[in-house]
């Protein structure tokens, strides 16, 4: 059952975003299904789909933390975060 996780993180845009990309690009990030990223009121807002939870906390633990602490662009204590398991998933069209 695919997995998402929604991040709303004030304080931080879009090249803080494209920066820990880059930070974690040569790596692989098994079980990622698709990542959307967008600014929003002065907020980068991210939604992230997985294969499962466990996937996403294998990434998060192995890649994305580490690459915050390398950049010193990791979020700031007033991010939220929304996460659950998907009822049901539908994907159409391509990448942009």
């Amino acid at each position: 059952m695919p997995y998402v996780h929604i991040s709303r993180v004030p304080g931080r845009g879009i090249a803080d975003f494209r920066a820990i990309q880059e930070e974690v690009a040569r790596h692989d990030a098994p079980g990622q299904i698709a990542t959307v990223a967008g600014e929003a009121d002065g907020e980068l807002h991210i939604v992230d789909v997985w294969e499962s939870k466990a996937h996403a906390d294998r990434y998060a633990a192995e890649q994305l933390f580490p690459a915050f602490q390398r950049s010193g662009r990791g979020p700031l204590s007033d991010a939220t975060y929304i996460a659950f398991d998907t009822d049901e998933m539908v994907l159409k069209g391509g990448t942009r």
